[in-house]
């Protein structure tokens, strides 16, 4: 922010669907690489964009919606630690585009099996939510005793050509327990807020644009996913925008973790298990030429960028969860470290702590204890320029604008290898008469820190699985 007026930058990770795809079709088998487009919903681009939709909610219920979404995000992600510790393709350049959804998720549009010739596309287009916290690809099926609402139909699994639902036993995921009575491979995945999907585990095709040197086109690739035959619980996440005049364009979820059933690790057969991304500033004009980038499209260090590395943790604990763990060995404001010690953000053996880098999250979010040491630090900042604490925001520190030029501090998070991951504007939001800092507090102790989306806008971030390595370097994307 410099000195400069703070501004409020809305950012929540989804992908908007409503894109059509090209028709000159291209068969492979296991591509080396795809770009996903992603168009912020408050971009003139989205076919969400409602100019009036800001005077909807004040400033102050805006911020806390944010801070409500971290939290649940928290929640999700340290409760499948918590849970277990108690128990490719060859196309050149696929290209997804992604935009902002209502309910604050990227969705990205996918074709999805093979139909009669007489029908064009060959293919449905789906809307998938894309998670980096989740493995299983799935979408609700045709003939599901239980689902969310969604504006396309179910998907017609019966009718496609190339679905082959996976036999009993013949998958490391498919036990006694977990087949129907037609003997497919039964899988069940639970999420946030109780919701559970049941699918039966198939191969299917997937169809997307691409960029190839002749010219574009689509690639096509096969893919285990979910068909799922019954959700339960996801009211309070998907399905609810027809009740105010919105698309409901989520049809599941595209799973972008860590396991060996992501849609990421599926297509890492020639060792291109990565991907990348560079995040706008939301209220950027005409913003809508964020892409992710995965195989061989993922790449960083163009331009002469300074580009910092650090470990993807993996330890039989962070085996538990397929989250992104990095190690934070301390955090300073400004010239002042906090003086961590060493290992305090560890992942511990009873599931508590650690820090995990997640889009999901709008909002950076820790610990209250952890939390406590760095607003300290922020407060001694602001006093300087004899700017107050504002009332209390929710679990928010907010301070007081004055009418004369003040400067925000940098907050730096230090990673493993001298990995300094720099924060400067977006470390802080405006909230109507507030600077507000953009790291929410948290009773949550799994994980003690979350890395959220806000905090990494402008940075080209890359997650490469082959290698477990993390890497990023400035860049105004």
């Amino acid at each position: 922010m410099g000195k400069t007026t703070p501004t409020l930058f809305i950012f929540l990770l989804t992908i908007v669907t409503h894109v059509s795809l090209l028709f000159n079709s291209v068969i492979a088998v296991n591509p080396k690489g795809f770009t996903l487009r992603m168009v912020h919903k408050d971009s003139e681009d989205s076919p969400l964009y409602d100019p009036a939709e800001i005077h909807l909610m004040t400033p102050e219920e805006r911020f806390q919606k944010l801070i409500d979404q971290s939290k649940a995000r928290a929640h999700y992600i340290g409760s499948h630690i918590l849970l277990n510790n108690n128990r490719t393709m060859n196309p050149d350049v696929v290209r997804m585009p992604l935009a902002r959804e209502e309910s604050g998720w990227y969705v990205g549009s996918v074709g999805i099996g093979t139909f009669p010739p007489d029908e064009s596309p060959t293919f449905m287009t789906y809307s998938l939510m894309v998670d980096t916290g989740s493995d299983l690809t799935w979408l609700q099926c045709n003939g599901a005793t239980q689902t969310f609402y969604q504006d396309a139909p179910l998907y017609p699994w019966d009718e496609s050509q190339t679905y082959h639902p996976i036999p009993c036993l013949s998958h490391p995921y498919c036990t006694v327990d977990s087949c129907n009575i037609n003997g497919e491979c039964v899988y069940k995945v639970a999420y946030m807020s109780d919701a559970v999907t049941t699918c039966v585990i198939a191969k299917e095709t997937f169809t997307m644009n691409s960029d190839t040197a002749g010219g574009g086109g689509l690639e096509s690739f096969q893919l285990l996913m979910g068909c799922g035959f019954c959700q339960e619980n996801f009211d309070s996440s998907f399905g609810n925008n027809h009740k105010i005049g919105k698309p409901d364009p989520i049809a599941g979820i595209l799973g972008l973790a860590r396991g060996p059933m992501s849609f990421l690790n599926q297509l890492a057969d020639d060792g291109q298990g990565k991907f990348s991304y560079c995040l706008e500033r939301s209220n950027k004009p005409n913003a809508g030429d964020t892409y992710i980038s995965f195989g061989a499209d993922a790449t960083i260090g163009g331009g002469g960028q300074q580009v910092y590395e650090t470990p993807i943790v993996v330890t039989p604990v962070h085996l538990q969860s397929s989250a992104y763990y990095l190690t934070l060995e301390d955090i300073s404001v400004g010239l002042n470290p906090v003086g961590f010690a060493r290992g305090e953000f560890e992942l511990k053996y009873d599931g508590t702590g650690g820090c995990a880098i997640d889009t999901g999250s709008p909002f950076s979010i820790m610990y209250k204890d952890h939390f406590d040491r760095v607003a300290k630090l922020v407060m001694a900042h602001f006093q300087q320029f004899g700017i107050p604490v504002a009332a209390p925001t929710g679990d928010g520190l907010c301070f007081v604008i004055p009418k004369g030029e003040f400067t925000v501090p940098i907050i730096t998070f230090h990673f493993q290898s001298q990995a300094d991951f720099v924060v400067s504007e977006t470390g802080f939001v405006q909230i109507g008469e507030n600077v507000c800092l953009a790291i929410s507090r948290s009773e949550f102790k799994t994980p003690a820190f979350i890395l959220g989306a806000m905090q990494q806008v402008n940075k080209r971030i890359l997650h490469d699985n082959m290698n477990m390595r993390f890497s990023f370097a400035d860049e105004i994307c």
